[in-house]
């Protein structure tokens, strides 16, 4: 499997539990999270975890900047 991560990230992103989650975001496709930082290990149901959910949204109203 090749996987190319984006020239904007990962982005490491700190949730509320005291994790790091990793996000590719893409303005069209919206978020992609990962729990390692080559991109590897993708978080399928990041919408089920509270503390994820927290992160994007800081990372949204911040202006898509970590």
């Amino acid at each position: 499997m090749i996987h190319i991560c984006g020239f904007d990230g990962p982005f490491r992103l700190r949730t509320s539990d005291g994790g790091y989650v990793f996000l590719l975001w893409h303005p069209y496709m919206g978020p992609v999270f990962y729990a390692d930082r080559i991109c590897e290990r993708e978080i399928e149901r990041w919408y089920e975890s509270d503390s994820i959910a927290d992160a994007l949204s800081w990372f949204i109203r911040r202006g898509e900047k970590a």
